[in-house]
């Protein structure tokens, strides 16, 4: 409803998926997943690939090693790009610098993410940058990400 909403009151729309992928075939069946729950929906935006690190050292993901997480991005990217759509990556410093190997995702854009300073501090291009996580929007009860859209 909110994507639709979005789309008809002339706004760009994407989605992201906060993918916890540890192989190539699973970050495959998550971008089906996005695929099929995009159906029927003006999607005109990004569709991003999320992957963080969650619950330490005892998570399935935790030991993901740096090619295959590139790799699993680069699936879920690519599976994206094929059914018509603009694929990008997100990153923190943790995921942009120690996890994901960037020099072969040049194929897409970066939606970067560093909260509490004045400027961002990535050596890397990124297309968007998320600034904060506690924003505030009429309507929307609670904390809401802010983000910054450098459109090209």
């Amino acid at each position: 409803a909110y994507a639709d909403g979005a789309a008809e009151a002339g706004l760009e729309v994407g989605a992201s998926f906060f993918s916890q992928a540890i192989n190539v075939e699973e970050a495959k069946e998550e971008a089906q997943f996005v695929l099929d729950c995009l159906k029927g929906h003006k999607i005109t935006g990004p569709v991003i690939f999320d992957w963080e690190l969650i619950g330490g050292t005892s998570a399935r993901t935790y030991s993901v090693e740096k090619s295959v997480l590139t790799d699993c991005a680069i699936a879920f990217c690519e599976t994206i790009r094929a059914a018509g759509y603009t694929p990008m990556v997100y990153v923190g410093n943790t995921v942009g610098y120690l996890r994901l190997d960037l020099s072969r995702l040049t194929a897409y854009d970066l939606w970067y993410a560093q909260y509490d300073t004045d400027y961002p501090g990535f050596f890397y291009d990124f297309l968007i940058w998320q600034y904060t996580s506690k924003g505030r929007v009429p309507g929307i009860e609670g904390n809401v990400d802010m983000d910054i859209w450098f459109i090209k």
